[in-house]
């Protein structure tokens, strides 16, 4: 009896092709029309074979076989779809020309027997084998990403539940939330793609719709995605739009309570710090019921805003300056000189010039644009870290080899972090947060755990002390070079690096501390549109002032896989 039998229960019938323009000698559809059609049992069913009969070829050519968990499950539960291309081998079993990839994932996931196609033509024929091998894998164009999205839209839209679509696709409930996300992209994103050439994953097309109809920012992921950093850039638009949606809101609160709110510090008007009234510095609060209040906002500082008066000498203030350049002009007059003697003088004797009507001028240090655009690149980089940790590192079934070797040494040195972190470490939130789990259930994982994943339960304290030390209170100056941390530089530094080793991407900001030198900014990665900020040099000095506002606008207390269809992974197979 033959090898080759008929396609068995649970096995796909094939796909039919459309109906199109028949070729030279063959009848068209509806010539056949109302002609007897063969009955649908008549038609000859796909052989199949049984997996013990086959063995691959000793040449194949395809090194790496490439087997996904998610292919493996595509296969488990809908078979192979495209058959194996085979020939007869002079022993009686059958050798694979093609579909090696599609084989091996068989018989992990347990099939019996598997749809092929013999070529007889092929026995013994070696280099028309290698040939074919070529032939085959030369001219397949598998789905792009994208175009993935779109099936698998078009499949729940017909009806297709997620969970059928993560059964018959091996992709895990995010992978299809992703992937239907992604679906919806706009034809004019979808334009610019094509355009540029860009072949993003499910994935990243899926952050990349959070931002659909924002060209800017599209533009922006499109390039991370070239350069690398995706993640981080993601992030860092994600915190522009926060920032912009609490800029707009303290806009309209300032301007309910009756302050002028101008696009930069307007013509004749001053700023606060320059003035006192009644013998006392003005500030915000003293200055909320003047009839001259006013802000204005920086463009790198949006949460801050800049005060200043319209008209200084006639709401009764008094110029900070104004005792000292009297008294170096020898006035003498014992008392506070007011603004009429002034006029005329610029910059009000001998107070600095600050720049009417530049918006990016104000009053205070000049290296706190640097530490706003410092602590807004560290949260972002907190984020994307944090949550890098519970979807890449923790989520591993066993440890990569590197891990154990750094805990070591981290338990025998005893670096800062943990001499102050790691007896509360598992206790705390953030360690639920990036582990994906309670240290209570990871206790009670450890007597059943395997050998592999163990090194990972005993990183988990470590790396949550670690982050506790970098993102919570004083670790978010843990960038900075003029203030201290709980974390040094050089400790980070190296636990940065550390998790590099593991695969993480490291932001601009996180590889100035493993390359030991001082954070002098970024700007996204080839973005036509870079406004400047956070691009300057030189190292942040002090502020000169309190830069809470900034720490708090910009930082947070806790920080928070490609995948492909069955269909494109069993036609690149």
């Amino acid at each position: 009896m033959s090898a080759l039998t008929d396609t068995s229960p649970g096995i796909p019938e094939p796909e039919q092709a459309s109906p199109a323009a028949a070729p030279a000698g063959l009848a068209t559809a509806d010539q056949l029309a109302g002609e007897a059609q063969p009955n649908p049992g008549s038609i000859p069913a796909r052989p199949v074979i049984a997996v013990a009969l086959l063995t691959g070829h000793p040449g194949n050519v395809r090194r790496d076989l490439d087997l996904s968990p998610e292919f493996v499950a595509s296969i488990e539960a809908n078979g192979i779809l495209i058959p194996l291309r085979i020939t007869p081998g002079a022993d009686g079993s059958y050798r694979v020309i093609d579909g090696h990839r599609r084989l091996a994932a068989a018989i992990r996931a347990g099939l019996a027997e598997v749809p092929a196609d013999v070529a007889a033509d092929r026995a013994g024929d070696e280099p028309g084998q290698f040939l074919d091998m070529w032939t085959a894998h030369r001219h397949r164009n598998p789905l792009r990403p994208v175009e993935e999205a779109d099936a698998l839209f078009a499949a729940r839209e017909a009806g297709a539940t997620r969970a059928r679509i993560r059964k018959a696709t091996g992709l895990k409930a995010a992978g299809v939330t992703a992937a239907l996300a992604a679906a919806k992209l706009s034809a004019e994103t979808r334009a610019a793609l094509e355009e540029t050439g860009d072949q993003l994953s499910l994935d990243q097309l899926a952050v990349l719709a959070e931002f659909d109809g924002d060209q800017h920012a599209v533009s922006r992921l499109a390039a991370a995605a070239r350069a690398g950093g995706f993640e981080h850039e993601a992030e860092r638009l994600r915190q522009q739009r926060a920032e912009q949606a609490a800029h707009q809101r303290l806009r309209r609160d300032l301007a309910r309570a009756g302050y002028a709110v101008t696009g930069a510090l307007p013509a004749g008007a001053q700023y606060l710090t320059d003035f006192r009234h009644d013998g006392e510095d003005l500030t915000s609060e003293s200055h909320a019921e003047c009839p001259g209040r006013g802000v204005f906002f920086r463009s790198w500082d949006l949460a801050a805003p800049v005060h200043y008066c319209t008209d200084p000498a006639a709401h009764g203030h008094a110029s900070r300056y104004a005792e000292h350049a009297g008294n170096a002009a020898g006035a003498g007059d014992g008392g506070e000189t007011g603004l009429a003697g002034l006029a005329g003088v610029p910059g009000l004797a001998g107070a600095p010039d600050h720049g009417a009507g530049d918006p990016d001028r104000g009053p205070g240090d000049p290296g706190r644009r640097m530490v706003v655009a410092g602590n807004k690149a560290w949260q972002a980089a907190s984020e994307v870290r944090g949550r890098w940790l519970a979807a890449s590192l923790f989520a591993r079934r066993t440890a990569p080899r590197e891990a154990a070797q750094f805990a070591a040494r981290q338990l025998l040195t005893m670096p800062a972090p943990l001499r102050t972190g790691l007896a509360i470490a598992p206790g705390r939130e953030l360690f639920t947060q990036i582990t994906g789990q309670t240290a209570g259930r990871m206790l009670d994982s450890c007597d059943t755990a395997t050998a592999g994943r163990i090194p990972l339960l005993i990183l988990a304290p470590i790396i949550a002390a670690y982050e506790q030390a970098l993102t919570e209170g004083e670790g978010r100056n843990t960038w900075r070079t003029d203030r201290y941390a709980p974390c040094p530089r050089d400790v980070a530094g190296r636990y940065l690096a550390f998790l590099a080793s593991l695969g993480y991407q490291l932001s601009g900001i996180e590889q100035s501390l493993v390359d030991g030198e001082p954070y002098t900014g970024e700007a996204p990665p080839g973005d036509p549109f870079a406004e400047g900020t956070g691009t300057q040099t030189g190292q942040p000095g002090p502020d000169g002032e309190d830069d809470a506002s900034a720490a708090d606008a910009s930082t947070s207390d806790e920080p928070a896989g490609t995948s492909s269809g069955h269909h494109a992974e069993q036609a690149a197979a």
